[in-house]
């Protein structure tokens, strides 16, 4: 299964296996988290202080106070994995 990986901290886009994926030090499900459950989606290069569930947990905001691009990384989560799956 292909999937489109989207990095919540530089905008960098991949289509991956989630094995290659994991490899690759994505943090992203299956390999590391579940599918639609609020966790870091980030590549292997970038840490998790500027990912959504960072805004949420550690810095307290609450979803009426996100940005655009937090609702849109939320909305993608939400929908996975229908949202990230690449058709062959």
């Amino acid at each position: 299964m292909l999937l489109r990986h989207v990095c919540e901290v530089c905008g960098k886009e991949e289509i991956l296996t989630p094995k290659q994926a994991y490899n690759q030090g994505w943090d992203y499900p299956p390999g590391m988290g579940q599918f639609k459950i609020v966790s870091p989606r980030t590549c292997g290069d970038c840490g998790i202080n500027g990912t959504l569930w960072w805004a949420l947990n550690m810095e307290g905001q609450q979803p009426a106070n996100l940005n655009k691009k937090q609702l849109r990384t939320l909305e993608r989560i939400l929908q996975e994995p229908e949202s990230i799956k690449v058709l062959q």
